[in-house]
């Protein structure tokens, strides 16, 4: 990235801050009774159909992938909607929310690992130690350190690392993906496919579809086109311009936007460590943009 050129950061902390809407969107949906996986399987087959729909009216240069690189797309959509949302689910299921996230919010280390092994990206001191300021941070914010946010098991761990992993392999993926294709083409067919994935996990449970009232729909279309087109979208536009693990670094933003739209959204209190723990990502990121 160019000196000076704020813009690819810029919009990597605007997807991040929209991905952080995702749990205020998510609680008004099972406020409804809907099932936690048949909304993500929903949530990534509207974000695709919008895009294609916009694609078609405006670019359709963009639908166009050569066919040998299918598998690769349809890989990406399974490890980057499938398996990391069920990792997640799963890791929530068997542990605690607050557990789930925070390993979760270990892929910017396997970003880190992963970048400098397959992308030749330098692990350098400084961006080191904003991966650590920033995953301090986020721990904090998270509440880890209240006994009540804390169960701990085995398969649950499991899971919450594999989130973890999967959410970084579809940054790496992406990023060698954009030396051939514009981010929303990557974008489109990763939850496109993945969606499709979801779907067929789903069953028959994602048909029940059919019987929900037309605001569960509004907001289903309103949590695909905000925070999951416009997140995704905005990140992969951005990490075109950046290298993986600065991307991933900056994306601990989310955690903060979360907290932020709950305090301000349902009256959250934030308490002295959540403010610290706001006040670590934010060094972090600005020690990170300074290098």
């Amino acid at each position: 990235m160019a000196s000076g050129d704020w813009k690819p950061s810029a919009l990597v902390l605007v997807g991040a801050t929209l991905l952080g809407s995702l749990p205020a969107w998510g609680r008004a949906l099972y406020g409804y009774g809907l099932d936690p996986l048949t909304v993500v399987a929903w949530r990534a087959l509207f974000a695709a159909g919008l895009l294609f729909l916009l694609l078609l009216i405006l670019r359709r240069d963009l639908l166009a992938v050569r066919p040998r690189d299918l598998p690769f797309f349809a890989a990406c959509g399974f490890l980057a909607v499938t398996l990391n949302f069920l990792a997640y689910f799963s890791a929530v299921k068997y542990t605690t929310v607050a557990v789930a996230v925070i390993l979760l919010y270990t892929y910017p280390a396997f970003v880190a690992l992963l970048s400098a092994v397959f992308l030749g990206e330098r692990l350098t001191a400084r961006k080191g130690l904003a991966l650590l300021l920033t995953f301090a941070g986020a721990v904090l914010v998270i509440q880890v350190y209240q006994p009540a946010a804390l169960r701990l098991n085995l398969r649950g761990i499991l899971w919450g690392l594999g989130a973890g992993i999967t959410a970084a392999l579809y940054i790496i993926s992406a990023k060698k993906a954009l030396g051939r294709y514009n981010p929303f083409t990557i974008v489109l067919y990763a939850f496109g496919l993945g969606g499709i994935f979801l779907a067929l996990l789903r069953g028959p449970a994602a048909l029940a579809a059919a019987r929900y009232p037309g605001v569960v729909w509004l907001l289903l279309f309103c949590l695909a086109a905000i925070p999951t087109l416009g997140g995704y979208a905005s990140y992969t536009v951005g990490l075109k311009r950046l290298e993986a693990g600065r991307a991933s670094i900056l994306a601990t933003w989310e955690v903060v936007a979360a907290a932020a739209l709950g305090y301000l959204l349902f009256g959250e209190a934030l308490g002295p460590g959540q403010i610290a723990g706001v006040l670590l990502v934010a060094i972090g990121i600005v020690s990170l943009e300074r290098g």
